[in-house]
């Protein structure tokens, strides 16, 4: 009965063993197994990783004449998005006795990115910006500042090394324009 047993025991666990030798694989020597075609297919599909720097520009007119410029600049690669956060804090003198402390910022975010057929370069961009109107012609005395607050979403498609003005906004009753420029390059470029 003893013996009975160890013979079954043997052949349980035998069993999967001889199975797992009497398994065919079909692969040939030189060609890849079926999981590793598709993952090198996949591979084969997908460009690799470019770097690139990118270079934004906020150039604020009024009046005619350029007031502020503020360029930022990131690297961004086409699988990981990038952004900008500018926030400050300023104080502002509201009437000759009293001072506040407002908020400026400027956002971006890099939604998507990536190469065209072309080799010009998509950009989905989101821009939030939050400033004061700097004419004093532009409001009362003795008042709050007139703050301004954008939200931009511009997809422009960017050739490679050149300046692009990708966004104007113009504010009629202030007098003022704000133009959003973008310089792609590659992150070797001098």
């Amino acid at each position: 009965m003893r013996t009975l047993r160890l013979i079954l025991a043997v052949l349980l666990l035998a069993t999967p063993l001889l199975n797992a030798q009497g398994t065919v694989n079909h692969v040939t020597e030189g060609q890849p197994a079926p999981a590793q075609d598709a993952a090198q297919s996949q591979k084969e599909q997908t460009p690799p990783d470019e770097a690139f720097r990118i270079t934004i520009t906020f150039k604020t007119a009024e009046g005619g004449k350029t007031i502020t410029q503020r360029t930022y600049t990131m690297v961004a690669t086409s699988r990981s998005g990038s952004g900008i956060r500018d926030d400050s804090h300023v104080s502002v003198k509201t009437n000759p006795n009293t001072w506040q402390t407002m908020d400026i910022k400027t956002d971006v975010d890099i939604v998507q990115f990536h190469r065209t057929k072309t080799g010009d370069l998509y950009l989905d961009l989101r821009i939030f910006t939050e400033n004061f109107v700097e004419n004093p012609n532009a409001q009362e005395q003795n008042t709050m500042p007139i703050v301004r607050s954008h939200q931009y979403n511009v997809s422009p498609t960017l050739p490679i090394g050149k300046q692009v003005t990708v966004c104007s906004v113009v504010d009629a009753a202030n007098d003022s324009k704000v133009d959003v420029q973008v310089l792609v390059q590659p992150l070797d470029a001098k």
